[in-house]
């Protein structure tokens, strides 16, 4: 249990686009300080290069180490970085160099490596576009220095001593742009790699033998902490019933998804009216009430008129920043989810669309283990009340009439009968002890046999031996297909099937022969059941949705096909029997 949690935390821990982004800009900080310093340790090296301007790049280089201090030490004080700080950073980093450069030789200073820095810190914050724009920028930047220290306006300032040279500047230039697009490229897919992994990571965390709300309690605090919000709050509506319900919980480090049933006079705080053509809306406070983005289907922006969604949103708690996103499980549930004061780090609509992704795909998986547990159950419903059936028309009728031969055996005892009459009536009981033996014996088979596979064929084969032997209805086994090319999934159904069919057959047809054919057809399996009894209450050929609608047929055999989104058909005629066909896929 301590290592499967280690390994979860772990792995959100490496989300570095959408989490842990304070980490990073720490991590960047030192680096930059370590820069600068470096470079203000070993001026006395490259003070022969400042010409004239000695005083001047001393002066910038101690003002780059100390913007350098002051950004590391925000950083490590504030609890999150603003857009604008970030803004400030970018700045930073390209002005400092190029005023460095400026005073030590334009293109051919050293200091030009600076940039390289600034090229490496933006795609490490995943910003692909960003990177691109940062290389462009580092070029105009010399290039202007250049062509300005060259000018003779210029000249008594001695920026540059010497006119600069085309070749070794389109060397240096193209390097920078290399690197720039090199690292976009790096970033790019960095980011989109992440994103899969954040996703793999959520679904990694849903456990098909869990509840909804074990399932909840997991990934809930874990898409939470992935975007670093502060609170998280899913809403689902069932479309049966119009009741809503709310999972919510509010701390990364202890809190649990709370479960509670949202008053109908709540219920437009999170169901505000969204534009048609949007599923995702990001807001963020500001002094005109919010600033809105929007999200297609697709992923990208959505057009929408922001006046008339900032007087739809009616969220009334405080927030800074909300991401939404709606979701819809089948036709039976509907719902958003909101992500509260996310610090959106790599952008709001990265976060945004990121969000989306993760409802795309965790959404269906988490409804698909809904769906397969209420399933199941049902499943397990319909075999307790089918086992209960047996039990009560098999066994608890045949001890009542034991009960009644052992009172009348006891009345005759009394009165003296003769010894032959009593002796008759205990071989009656006991046939009828041994009877009940043998029936609760095959019961107890089939409950062991739905744990495990049993060969279809040979166990069907043994089957009808059997009821042949026991009822002295004539059977009929054919087939035409391979034991092994039968799946597991339909094995199990068509043994049930055919078990439920020949009890149906023993206790209500009255039968003398009886028929089971085993075929397949383009990848489905056909199971089809005939005798020669009195049939059904009809005249005619259904389906399972008639049957079903008109509550016709066999009931445990409609279950068992409807759970296994198969075909049934059922034929019955006056004085002809009763054909029962059914059509299995291998894949459901």
């Amino acid at each position: 249990m301590r290592l499967g949690a280690l390994r979860a935390k772990s792995d959100l821990g490496a989300l570095l686009p959408f989490g842990k982004a304070l980490y990073r800009e720490q991590a960047l900080a030192i680096f930059r300080l370590i820069a600068a310093l470096s470079f203000v340790g070993v001026f006395p090296l490259i003070r022969p290069l400042t010409g004239n301007h000695e005083f001047w790049a001393c002066v910038i280089l101690f003002g780059y180490a100390l913007v350098s201090l002051i950004i590391l030490a925000r950083v490590f004080l504030a609890g999150a970085n603003s857009t604008a700080f970030l803004i400030f950073v970018h700045t930073s980093d390209l002005v400092w160099p190029s005023l460095i450069c400026l005073f030590t030789g334009c293109a051919r200073s050293p200091f030009l490596l600076l940039f390289i820095f600034a090229l490496l810190a933006v795609p490490y914050r995943r910003k692909s576009l960003e990177t691109v724009l940062i290389a462009l920028f580092s070029v105009l930047i010399v290039l202007t220095e250049s062509i300005l220290a060259n000018l003779p306006v210029f000249a008594h300032l001695e920026l540059s001593r010497r006119p600069l040279p085309a070749g070794p500047f389109a060397v240096k230039a193209a390097l920078l742009l290399v690197v720039g697009g090199f690292q976009a490229y790096t970033a790019y897919w960095a980011e989109r790699e992440q994103q899969a992994y954040a996703t793999r990571s959520i679904l990694r965390r849903l456990h098909a033998s869990a509840g909804v709300e074990t399932n909840l309690r997991e990934i809930l605090p874990a898409m939470m902490q992935v975007f670093e919000a502060k609170r998280i709050v899913l809403v689902l509506r069932n479309s049966t019933t119009w009741r809503v319900f709310q999972w919510g919980t509010s701390d990364t480090a202890t809190g649990h998804p709370i479960r509670r049933e949202v008053a109908f006079a709540e219920e437009d705080q999170y169901f505000w009216p969204m534009p048609a053509e949007c599923i995702s809306v990001a807001c963020s406070k500001n002094s005109h009430g919010g600033d809105f983005l929007a999200l297609n289907r697709q992923g990208s922006r959505a057009q929408v008129d922001t006046q008339a969604l900032r007087r739809c949103f009616l969220w009334e708690e405080s927030f800074h920043t909300i991401l939404a996103t709606s979701l819809q499980f089948g036709s039976e549930w509907t719902g958003r989810i909101f992500l509260v004061d996310a610090p959106c780090a790599a952008g709001r609509e990265s976060c945004l669309r990121l969000l989306q992704q993760m409802v795309d795909e965790v959404g269906p998986a988490a409804y698909n283990f809904y769906r397969w547990q209420h399933t199941s159950a049902r499943v397990r419903a319909v075999e307790r009340q089918r086992l209960a059936r047996d039990l009560h028309d098999g066994v608890v009728q045949s001890l009542i009439a034991t009960d009644l031969q052992l009172e009348l055996l006891r009345r005759r005892s009394a009165q003296h009968e003769a010894p032959f009459r009593r002796e008759e009536t205990m071989r009656e009981v006991q046939d009828v002890l041994r009877t009940e033996v043998r029936k609760l014996r095959e019961q107890i088979e089939q409950l062991r046999s739905s744990a495990q596979r049993r060969p279809v064929l040979p166990s069907l084969a043994e089957m009808l031996d059997n009821f042949q032997r026991e009822t002295s209805i004539v059977t009929t086994f054919a087939f035409d297909v391979q034991e092994e090319s039968i799946p597991d999934r339909v094995s199990g159904e068509i043994v049930h099937i055919v078990e439920e069919a020949l009890s149906n057959v023993r206790k209500h047809s009255g039968a003398r022969k009886v028929e089971v054919r085993i075929t397949s057809h383009q990848d489905a399996w056909e199971v089809m059941v005939q005798d020669d009894g009195c049939g059904f209450d009809f005249s005619g050929r259904l389906s399972l949705a008639q049957l079903e609608a008109e509550q016709k047929g066999p009931r445990v055999i409609r279950e068992r096909v409807h759970s296994a989104n198969g075909q049934l058909t059922l034929e019955s005629y006056p004085n002809w029997g009763t054909r029962l066909k059914i059509r299995l896929a291998s894949h459901s």
